[in-house]
């Protein structure tokens, strides 16, 4: 290899490592309301404010909304889901009964790590989710992004 061509300065085009995550131009999502994510089987984790503010939004005591719509499972809270399904206790119709006042980890969905790993992930994930790289779809930023993914991990420690 020439001395040119290690130094690189016989390209046009210096290469240059990329900075931040592969998605640091920002993604593509609107949420469709189409409800695939809150159908089938996959738990609803829940913190205590989680609790506290869809019982707000339901116009219910946190007791109560426990005692209808809440389990425990493997020593944390989660949403009930149905026996055969799995779907969300929340999903009618194939729409959220409680939109406004759901938990965190609805609320942050796809600001997950899981579906940011990687690109392949979050085509995974496209695949489902009609709202991801959805056509007319606004480019989320990734400031906006990374707030999602810090309040998901600030309430996976809430929940343990």
């Amino acid at each position: 290899m020439s001395e040119e061509m290690k130094s690189g300065q016989g390209r046009s085009t210096p290469l240059k490592p990329q900075e931040g995550p592969w998605y640091a131009e920002g993604l593509r999502f609107m949420c469709t309301g189409c409800g695939v994510c809150c159908s089938g089987k996959g738990r609803v984790w829940l913190s205590v404010s989680d609790i506290e503010r869809l019982a707000e939004h339901l116009e219910l005591e946190p007791h109560e909304l426990v005692a209808r719509a809440v389990e425990r499972v493997e020593g944390r809270w989660a949403l009930r889901e149905d026996p055969l399904s799995g779907d969300c206790h929340f999903l009618k119709e194939r729409r959220c009964q409680a939109y406004e006042g759901r938990p965190r980890q609805c609320r942050t969905f796809p600001w997950w790590p899981s579906t940011l790993s990687s690109q392949a992930s979050w085509a995974e994930v496209a695949r489902v989710c009609e709202g991801v790289d959805a056509e007319g779809a606004a480019l989320v930023p990734l400031v906006q992004i990374e707030e999602g993914l810090r309040e998901e991990r600030s309430g996976r420690s809430a929940q343990r």
